[in-house]
């Protein structure tokens, strides 16, 4: 049954009373212990992930493409640094035209973005529908449209290398997974606009997709050259395994983010469009403080269970013939890089100042000055 949006103003006014109440009473929260669990945190999990060793180098060849097709903008120094943790041993190649991919989607995302559309005039609001119809709907030619923007041009390069590079049936499904990613993400992503409060389940599902992290798992792949055998999964019952493993890991890079960027989203741009809010939407009587630990609670849930599936998977892997140790060796390699996107997730929503500010509830999130950019 879909809730009713008629309160949801009235909500949101809560919240933001309830988190001013927080900050006055100078009351934080540890994200990182609410999603510890047993003897396992995520310091010591991560403690070991260090980005790309060419990352400065790659820095400055991304911000000059986005100089080149003007799409660069001053924030864009505090998420282009991204896919060099999450891909730490990514090919030179690889990992530069993944950087300047994920600038050209942070790029969207700071100008027509979830939790910016609504703010937007109705001209602009028209205009970005329009690019984001063409964008959404590239198919594998990979055509330019007529008179085409360069954001759309710069789009076009970056896909067309990648597809140069990689398996006609990998290509294939990460263009329309990432072609729906910016069909669905550069909307306005409010439940009054689209008539209804998303359960939780709901949200979760739509967050993998406006958060990019599906085609950022495939990547995994690309960044590696190597490309899963997924008829040798199935024949030995991985692939259902291999699946949850990769839509857990999806989930727990978004619902962490929301965690992280919930003072931006909610409380600057007031948009429902995060985890925290739709909990708050769906459980009406919960004060902000529950409201932070359900949240924390259901990513910890995630992690636990991806954790677990990873483990499970590598001792099925030590347990078939060795007839089968290429894809063996595969597999344990993608399930290493899934470990890595699982700690960069972490690592660098703590490291960027994207999420920084002076005054906020969260520890991660507080600004001090010695924070490296």
């Amino acid at each position: 049954m879909k809730k009713d949006v008629s309160l949801t103003a009235q909500r949101m006014g809560q919240i933001h009373m309830q988190y001013r109440e927080l900050i006055s009473a100078e009351t934080s929260f540890s994200i990182e212990k609410l999603l510890n669990f047993g003897d396992f945190t995520l310091k010591d999990f991560c403690q070991r992930l260090n980005p790309h060793p060419e990352s400065e180098t790659i820095i400055k060849i991304a911000q000059q493409f986005c100089e080149k097709y003007g799409i660069w903008i001053e924030q864009a120094k505090h998420y282009i640094t991204c896919e060099l943790f999450l891909y730490p041993d990514a090919a030179f190649d690889r990992i530069v035209v993944m950087v300047e991919n994920n600038a050209i989607d942070y790029y969207l995302n700071d100008i027509i973005g979830r939790d910016l559309f609504s703010h937007l005039n109705a001209e602009k609001q028209f205009k970005a529908r329009e690019l984001m119809k063409r964008m959404s709907t590239v198919d594998y030619n990979l055509r330019l449209p007529n008179d085409a923007t360069p954001v759309e041009i710069a789009n076009i390069e970056l896909l067309q290398f990648i597809k140069n590079t990689s398996p006609f049936h990998w290509f294939e499904k990460f263009l329309n997974l990432y072609c729906h990613h910016v069909d669905v993400t550069h909307k306005d992503g409010n439940s009054d606009a689209k008539g209804y409060i998303s359960s939780i389940d709901e949200y979760i599902d739509l967050r993998c997709h406006t958060s990019g992290m599906h085609h950022i798992v495939m990547l995994i792949e690309y960044a590696d050259n190597n490309f899963i055998d997924t008829t040798w999964c199935s024949t030995f019952g991985i692939d259902v395994y291999l699946h949850r493993v990769n839509f857990l890991t999806s989930a727990f890079g978004c619902l962490s983010n929301d965690l992280f960027s919930f003072e931006k989203e909610v409380i600057d741009n007031s948009t429902d469009a995060n985890l925290l809010m739709i909990v708050a939407l769906n459980n009406p009587t919960f004060t902000l403080t529950e409201v932070i630990t359900r949240s924390a609670k259901i990513v910890q849930e995630i992690l636990i269970e991806l954790l677990g599936l990873i483990d499970k998977i590598k001792n099925q892997l030590r347990d078939l013939p060795m007839i089968n140790e290429q894809q063996k060796r595969s597999l344990n390699k993608y399930l290493k890089g899934i470990e890595k996107c699982l700690q960069a997730s972490w690592m660098w929503q703590v490291y960027t100042k994207r999420y920084k500010r002076r005054n906020s509830v969260f520890q991660e999130t507080l600004l001090v000055e010695s924070i490296a950019v």
